[in-house]
């Protein structure tokens, strides 16, 4: 159980807390350990990680809208992620199972691994309180986080994608324009729109700039369509033939 806390990075108080969090039901079989099993601490700590993840996705992912943020969360805690989180701490090797489980190679099942997992984070909470459980499941899952929230972004950022396709075929910017606001803040509404040569080419709002400059960019995306040569784009976007 120490290489375990190592791993953790976190050392418990109480120790029949960790020991009933590695206990799987069927360790139970004939009467062993009086009954004790993991599952109330699973139930506990599936509500302390998706908290701990949503305030995690909250504060790193800045950029992200609403559903972006709900993306990620969902990802984080399925089952296959804590999975994936649970093998790196080797967890299914500090399982306490039954012999019918350990037969059926119940180290290596990912609902039995998983379910480990959240009844650590639980028993955590109970041990030190949520500051102390959150800032474990943060560890944990950083490195998946960080590159989660990088790929959101880069798959999110439509005024990239929109200046570099227009960058492939004439050497101009698309330029962005606040056309109005409405509201008192914090419900401020931006109204932006993106103009290409003077001509306004997409148009999007938002409750910062950022999201109506992305939206913008979105419809002109949008705008354009299945097109491939730039002069179709003009076509598209100005309404006459490209100049011979």
């Amino acid at each position: 159980m120490e290489e375990l806390e190592k791993k953790l990075g976190y050392r418990f108080k109480d120790r029949e807390l960790l020991r009933t969090a590695l206990t799987h039901k069927s360790y139970n079989e004939g009467g062993r350990n009086h009954g004790l099993d993991n599952e109330r601490l699973e139930f506990l700590g599936d509500s302390v990680i998706g908290l701990a993840i949503t305030d995690a996705v909250y504060r790193r992912g800045r950029d992200l809208r609403e559903g972006d943020l709900a993306k990620l969360r969902a990802h984080l805690v399925s089952s296959k992620v804590l999975f994936r989180v649970a093998k790196t701490l080797g967890l299914g090797g500090h399982l306490l199972l039954g012999r019918g489980e350990e037969k059926n190679d119940g180290r290596r099942n990912a609902k039995i691994v998983s379910s480990c997992l959240e009844a650590l984070i639980g028993a955590a909470y109970l041990d030190s309180g949520f500051a102390a459980a959150a800032g474990i499941v943060h560890e944990l899952f950083r490195e998946i986080l960080d590159g989660l929230i990088a790929d959101e972004l880069r798959i999110n950022d439509y005024k990239s994608e929109l200046q570099e396709l227009i960058q492939k075929h004439r050497n101009i910017l698309p330029v962005y324009k606040v056309m109005g606001e409405s509201g008192k803040p914090p419900d401020t509404v931006f109204r932006v729109a993106v103009f290409l040569d003077g001509a306004e080419i997409g148009s999007g709002s938002g409750h910062n700039r950022r999201e109506a400059e992305q939206e913008a960019a979105l419809l002109a995306l949008r705008n354009i369509g299945n097109f491939i040569h730039f002069e179709k784009l003009s076509e598209t976007f100005f309404g006459e033939k490209p100049k011979n």
